[in-house]
């Protein structure tokens, strides 16, 4: 599939419009869980026939506050109904995974590179600029993190870009 705007019948703007998402809401992390808030941007761009999301997320928190990447590479498979992945994360390594649609959902599940590290996520549509997202990692079959988010793409009115969001989140 060339057309990228066409992907999963243009019905998950997420993917298949290039744009900018603000991140905001919370996970659980450690041991004892622990919830903290997070918040960050993701930019959506449609490169050599695939799809690249670039995220900057912070775990807000007054004792250690982290700040941290991932990169998606996203490209179509053979059924028109997935995309397959390579995520870069800085803090827990390289996932490999598949994105498939279903319905008014995009479902994700990943596996790190050596197999230790498995989880999934699930982006809710609630509207053309609005997802809920939900997910977790796995270590070897035990919690690591999960966390509930909302995704939403800002207005843009006709004498802004996308660009213009890019210092904003």
């Amino acid at each position: 599939m060339t057309d990228l705007k066409r992907l999963f019948k243009g019905e998950h703007p997420f993917l298949s419009e290039p744009g900018f998402w603000i991140v905001a809401g919370h996970g659980m992390s450690g041991d004892p869980l622990e919830r903290v808030p997070i918040q960050g941007k993701i930019q959506v761009s449609h490169e050599a026939g695939g799809i690249r999301t670039v995220g900057e997320m912070g775990v807000v928190s007054r004792f250690d506050p982290v700040t941290f990447q991932t990169v998606y590479e996203m490209t179509p498979s053979e059924d028109e109904l997935a995309l397959d992945f390579f995520q870069a994360n800085e803090l827990v390594g390289d996932f490999r995974g598949k994105v498939v649609v279903f319905d008014d959902r995009l479902i994700s599940t990943y596996v790190s590179g050596d197999g230790s590290l498995t989880g999934c996520e699930v982006l809710h549509r609630m509207g053309d600029n609005r997802y809920a997202a939900t997910g977790t990692l796995l270590e070897k079959g035990n919690l690591v993190n999960l966390w509930k988010l909302d995704l939403v793409r800002p207005a843009v009115s006709g004498s802004e870009t996308q660009d213009d969001h890019s210092g904003r989140a």
